[in-house]
């Protein structure tokens, strides 16, 4: 898929979608290839809202507890994209018969994209502005799976297809919701000294 494509995952069923249904990287690949890499991402940018904006986040917390809520978080976020990869599958075979994992995966680390740079957003130093674009992140993300899960899975009864895909939104959002959860209650708890 040409990164020019990308823009029309949100918007299109078929526009990159059907490339990437076709290229089928296999799990191992789009992990090292795209989860990793862009796991890390909000895992530095942690790490740099902590050095430099770190009295605006949490007054309390020390570099090391700076370097652990970026390391924790870099650990859940490769947990959830693999546990979001999972439920996809499961939901898809269950409700559609379609149990195609290494799709399922790839569609879980594309919903993640958005979600990966709105922490772009920690260069900003302002907390309302960091929410709002994570927010816009996790809609994007939303569009994603509302777009992909068709074009991933095939053509299936409109109404399976349709709840099956709220169903992997809702999912989505709520791993979302834990993760956010984790990072607040860390940066709550302090590093303990």
């Amino acid at each position: 898929m040409k990164l020019a494509d990308y823009g029309h995952l949100f918007t299109s069923y078929h526009q990159g979608w059907d490339e990437l249904r076709a290229a089928h990287p296999d799990r191992q690949s789009v992990f090292y290839r795209l989860v990793l890499p862009l796991s890390l991402l909000p895992a530095l940018m942690i790490l740099y809202a902590g050095f430099a904006n770190g009295a605006l986040y949490a007054p309390a917390l020390s570099v090391t507890g700076w370097l652990l809520i970026a390391a924790v978080f870099l650990a859940a976020e490769l947990g959830t994209v693999t546990l979001m990869g999972w439920i996809v599958h499961q939901l898809t075979e269950r409700h559609m018969g379609e149990g195609d994992y290494d799709g399922s995966t790839l569609l879980a680390a594309i919903a993640a994209v958005p979600m990966w740079l709105s922490s772009l957003t920690l260069f900003v130093p302002s907390l309302p502005f960091n929410i709002a674009c994570a927010v816009l992140g996790l809609i994007a993300a939303c569009a994603l799976v509302y777009h992909g899960l068709p074009t991933m899975v095939g053509e299936h009864d409109k109404e399976e297809l349709r709840d099956t895909t709220y169903l992997v939104m809702w999912f989505g959002v709520g791993a979302w919701a834990v993760l956010s959860m984790l990072i607040l209650l860390l940066m709550l708890a302090g590093d303990g000294k």
